[in-house]
């Protein structure tokens, strides 16, 4: 008894010893925040969520789930790592996170068939200038939110521009229109 006592104790000590704050501009997430894209607050609806948390290799890693098609209703889950420089979010979209990516219709797991179609689709969409290339995100306040700017390889993206705002789970935002 007195060893799994000791085990417990161990474990809480590592855990919090590796739960560090995270740096900003995703500092909120350290109090388990997540960033909701294209809020529609009305109905607590975002075209996209992004978690960061600090990853088993030491650097922090970005489960996101976005909104691909409104009707049906069909979403992509992946995780990618990212790293912040110069109080930006950076990262690359890889065919593996696009390979290990999980879908739901409808809010229901889509079946291996329709995974493979969405993978094959989105991988022919993003060869087309998204993998290989590094996108960094900035974030500038703008009223009780935020204006997530984009710039892929250095090149600010205008047109990618998207509002964002901190939301907890508790709140009930959720993907979807």
């Amino acid at each position: 008894m007195r060893c799994l006592a000791l085990i417990v104790a161990l474990s809480a000590l590592a855990s919090s010893a590796l739960a560090a704050p995270l740096p900003p501009p995703i500092a909120p997430a350290s109090s388990g925040k997540v960033q909701c894209y294209a809020p529609d607050r009305a109905r607590k609806t975002c075209r996209s969520i992004a978690v960061f948390r600090d990853s088993l290799d030491g650097g922090v890693e970005e489960p996101s789930t976005v909104l691909i098609s409104p009707d049906p209703v069909i979403t992509m889950q992946t995780v990618s790592p990212v790293t912040i420089k110069n109080s930006q979010v950076c990262g690359f979209v890889r065919p593996e996170d696009i390979s290990e990516a999980t879908f739901s219709v409808g809010g229901v797991a889509a079946t291996p068939e329709q995974s493979q179609s969405f993978r094959a689709k989105i991988t022919a969409m993003f060869n087309n200038g998204v993998f290989g290339h590094e996108i960094c995100t900035s974030f500038v306040p703008d009223g009780d939110g935020l204006i997530a700017k984009v710039s892929i390889d250095g090149v600010v993206q205008p047109k990618m521009d998207q509002s964002v705002i901190w939301v907890s789970p508790s709140e009930g935002y959720h993907v979807g229109t």
